[in-house]
């Protein structure tokens, strides 16, 4: 699924990778079990997959804390990941992380295969979600490895192929739609029984035929989707299906349906305060498409509120990386410990140790000054392809755009609104088209108007922006954020 689908996708997951009964055939060999604490975290299992997120937190810190008075290493190790689950819900994946790798330091997790299926598993959702989408499937192949270590035939199934919907992900976020579809239909025609597992892969499945304009394929699978949605009776099901269903009825030109099921989504996630920026996206640009300029506008302006509030509370997310790769170099260092009356008989061995460091280290460096090089590449050649799509999409006078341009220059946009939020959507268009630095004459020829009309829509930006007759319209739009544009 594309970038705005994602959190459901995960957040359908999140069971697949929670052992619900974890632990039952790898007992910790110096621990009983603690019937208290097992039944709070089924209970907990139970609220959550109610949707009430909030009580079922309640009852995992409590698991968590009289877990931790009886040293019940699987109580914490369940409860940890638990809570990591439900920060990764509310968009925490900083705090999400944390909890991953409390989890990942209890003794109960080198014993239970279904646990360390988990923690990868996790790990992988967390860094999917910032969009390091390598190391993502590297945890999601290591889970996958996991998996194929469970006893049960039935859950190591269910994991094997809730990992390949995800993988499947990945290949579609890059644009690489026949490796999606194949993990996407290998997980739909596995003998999988999850419904979550169903429910997403033929979901995706149904969005990866719209988007190809495939549109009866895509209807067929939308309505197999239906079916398990309506199985699985939640609101976050059923959230996705009517966002799914209304770009099949965008792609399919009914855009009353398509409204109807964009503003149905809307209000399902509400009901389980999940914002979805994108679907304000969506209704402003199917309201441009019938011509209604003001209620494009007004939903283009909560789309980008929506947007730049997740950006904002999203900014503690970036340290989950450095996070994980830190947990690496800690758990180095306690082996180093533990082996200190090692060190000191084989002192000799360590200096040449330690020379031998210096020169990988050195090699290292080397290799991450050229691996930054052609990352740098990369993020230009990015930048320029996306700088070419917004030119692409003018030229064809595209609906769309408007929220793409807005999409790769969010900082042009928001200061625009900023100082003058009266623009209207035609105002914003001329802007945006200035800012590329189309000529007035290319502005009349793609907008299919007269050189006349395009002055006017100039002379009438001029007074609203209050410029005085010696200023230059285009120069003064150009030097507008001027960074934002940036593509070299």
């Amino acid at each position: 699924m594309r970038t705005g689908v994602l959190p459901a996708i995960f957040i359908f997951l999140f069971f697949i990778s929670f052992p619900a009964n974890a632990g039952l055939g790898f007992i910790f060999p110096q621990q009983n079990e603690n019937s208290q604490i097992d039944s709070l975290l089924v209970e907990a299992e139970r609220l959550y997959k109610l949707e009430e997120v909030e009580k079922a937190f309640e009852v995992y810190k409590v698991a968590e804390k009289l877990s931790k008075e009886e040293k019940y290493s699987k109580g914490l190790a369940q409860s940890y990941l638990g809570i990591a689950g439900i920060y990764f819900v509310k968009g925490n994946l900083d705090i999400s992380t944390s909890y991953i790798l409390k989890a990942k330091e209890e003794p109960y997790a080198t014993q239970d295969k279904e646990i360390s299926y988990s923690i990868a598993f996790r790990e992988g959702l967390n860094l999917h979600m910032l969009g390091l989408y390598e190391e993502a499937v590297k945890k999601y192949k290591e889970a996958i490895e996991i998996s194929s270590q469970i006893e049960n035939q039935e859950d190591r199934l269910n994991k094997l192929f809730g990992a390949y919907i995800n993988i499947g992900d990945v290949y579609q976020l890059r644009k690489q739609n026949d490796s999606a579809l194949y993990y996407y239909k290998s997980a739909y025609n596995s003998p999988t029984t999850n419904l979550n597992n169903l429910f997403t892969s033929s979901v995706s499945i149904s969005e990866l035929y719209i988007e190809n304009k495939e549109l009866d394929s895509g209807r067929i699978y939308l309505e197999y989707a239906e079916n398990y949605s309506n199985q699985l009776k939640t609101n976050y099901s059923k959230a996705l299906l009517k966002e799914i269903s209304g770009k099949y009825y965008e792609a399919s030109g009914d855009l009353n349906n398509a409204i109807d099921s964009y503003e149905l989504a809307l209000g399902l996630n509400r009901k389980i305060n999940r914002p979805r920026a994108v679907l304000y996206k969506h209704l402003s640009e199917t309201y441009q498409k019938k011509g209604n300029t003001d209620l494009s506008n007004s939903y283009l302006k909560q789309y980008v509120a929506v947007k730049d509030s997740l950006e904002e509370a999203r900014k503690e997310n970036l340290k989950v990386p450095a996070m994980l790769a830190q947990t690496v170099g800690e758990t180095q260092v306690e082996k180093a410990n533990a082996n200190v009356l090692l060190i000191f008989i084989l002192s000799g061995l360590l200096i040449s140790g330690i020379l031998v460091s210096v020169y990988v280290y050195i090699k290292r460096q080397k290799r991450k000054s050229l691996k930054g090089k052609k990352e740098n590449i990369q993020l230009k050649k990015k930048l320029n392809n996306a700088f070419d799509e917004v030119v692409e999409l003018a030229n064809s006078n595209s609906p769309n755009f408007l929220s793409r341009f807005i999409e790769v220059y969010p900082e042009f946009y928001s200061q625009l609104m900023h100082d003058y939020p009266n623009l209207t959507t035609a105002d914003l268009k001329l802007c945006a088209l200035m800012k590329l630095d189309f000529s007035t004459k290319e502005i009349a020829e793609m907008s299919f108007s007269s050189l006349r009309t395009v002055q006017n829509r100039k002379y009438k930006l001029r007074k609203k922006f209050k410029l005085s007759t010696e200023e230059n319209l285009n120069q003064w739009i150009q030097n507008l954020h001027m960074q934002s544009l940036v593509t070299v």
